[in-house]
């Protein structure tokens, strides 16, 4: 093993995105886990490879479909988890003992345990955590009560922000404990429910992934127009909500700049199947990214397919910093060349090199693993040639694997 290599297997990393569900859920789940529960983003590969994915107790298409899927990111991640955590190939053969070796693991232990083992393990000592099973984000969240106390978190709200319909908006009272008649109510109940977030103690970003809801363009709309949009929406006419989307979108960002929190944004593909990357199209964010130059935005997943334009804006903008998290397991060989790209173009002190993105430990674990071996083999090949000195080398992985993200989001 290469020195730079070795050195990049012991260092710590800096996990910037999950959607960990917390001990509460962990506990709840350990009686059904089985063979599954290392697949994470798995199961989406499994359905282009079959043509739909394989459910509950449907292992012989699982199997079937795995065969095809497990030279993918996804599936190489999911090898790799197993490897680690039971020594174990993942295989149809060895289906049974993987679900039996689980279920040992997890049974005598609390989920603070399996948490806190499985992120030793992977050797990532911070995270933050985007909850985005409701919007807005549940306030429990940022009590840190249901997490590891290395985790971080990021308030999310996409679907106030995406706000298309007048019913809506009573969930939305529910959430933030709140009257909403008009514009100016919920602009003030984000406010206050910011405010109660950081309270907290564990709001580190404000996070948006609304490439999943348009395009990531957001015109600069005025309060009347907006108002407008609101106000035909809550009457129940048909209404043009760009405006509003826009106007909410902008105050998300100046609320991060309010509160000083850097900005997450989910750019490039979307998880799942039949989404469309072009809605991730990173380009449009560039108005916001000169309009609010006080603003630090984290841009996620690498921007794959955009990978390329995501250097250029990273180099041009020094409030544009550049997220791997994710993208190591959507294509791995081009991330490798992603990465080697970025370095020639851009600051290493803006790149990040890691995010797990799962919603379980159990994967996080092979998508660790999976970042260091992308990380080691990009700066092997550059130590190699010549282009670093084995410092030098040192530098750059210990500055993309968790010193920029520490500084970034002032965690330890």
């Amino acid at each position: 093993m290469s020195a730079i290599r070795e050195f990049v297997q012991a260092e710590p990393l800096f996990d910037n995105h999950e959607h960990q569900n917390g001990f509460s859920a962990i506990e709840g789940q350990k009686k059904d886990l089985d063979f599954r529960a290392f697949g994470g983003y798995l199961t989406a590969d499994l359905a282009t490879a079959a043509g739909r994915a394989p459910g509950k107790g449907q292992d012989a298409e699982f199997w079937e479909a795995w065969q095809f899927a497990r030279t993918t990111g996804y599936g190489q991640a999911t090898q790799l988890a197993c490897r680690a955590m039971l020594e174990m190939d993942f295989s149809a053969e060895n289906a049974g003992a993987i679900t039996a070796a689980l279920r040992d693991y997890a049974a005598p232990r609390s989920g603070r345990q399996i948490y806190e083992e499985l992120f030793a393990l992977a050797n990532v000592r911070w995270a933050v955590c985007d909850e985005c099973w409701d919007s807005p984000t549940k306030l429990a969240f940022f009590s840190g009560q249901e997490h590891p106390d290395f985790f971080g978190h990021a308030l999310r709200y996409d679907a106030v922000i995406g706000l298309s319909h007048r019913d809506q908006v009573a969930g939305f009272e529910r959430a933030m404990d709140c009257t909403i008649q008009r514009l100016s109510d919920l602009d003030a109940a984000l406010d206050a429910y910011t405010d109660r977030a950081r309270q907290g103690g564990k709001l580190v970003a404000m996070k948006s992934a609304m490439a999943y809801l348009c395009p990531l363009r957001f015109e600069h709309s005025s309060y009347a127009d907006a108002e407008r949009a609101f106000e035909q929406l809550m009457q129940g006419r048909p209404a043009d909500t760009e405006p509003l989307r826009g106007y909410l979108f902008h105050r998300f960002v100046q609320r991060a700049r309010e509160f000083a929190l850097p900005v997450q944004i989910h750019t490039g593909y979307l998880a799942g199947n039949w989404g469309s990357p072009a809605q991730g199209d990173p380009t449009g964010l560039i108005p916001i990214f000169q309009r609010y130059r006080g603003v630090q935005f984290d841009l996620f997943h690498a921007g794959w397919p955009y990978s390329e334009l995501m250097g250029a804006i990273g180099k041009s903008f020094p409030n544009v910093h550049l997220d791997l998290c994710w993208a190591w397991s959507m294509n791995p060989a081009a991330m490798e060349r992603t990465l080697e790209e970025w370095l020639s173009a851009v600051p290493h002190n803006k790149i990040f090199g890691f995010g797990g993105d799962t919603g379980a430990p159990y994967p996080a674990v092979g998508y660790a693993l999976q970042a260091r071996q992308g990380i080691a083999n990009v700066l092997e090949r550059m130590v190699d040639r010549g282009q670093y000195d084995l410092p030098t080398a040192q530098q750059v992985a210990r500055r993309i694997m968790h010193e920029n993200a520490r500084a970034l989001y002032a965690m330890g």
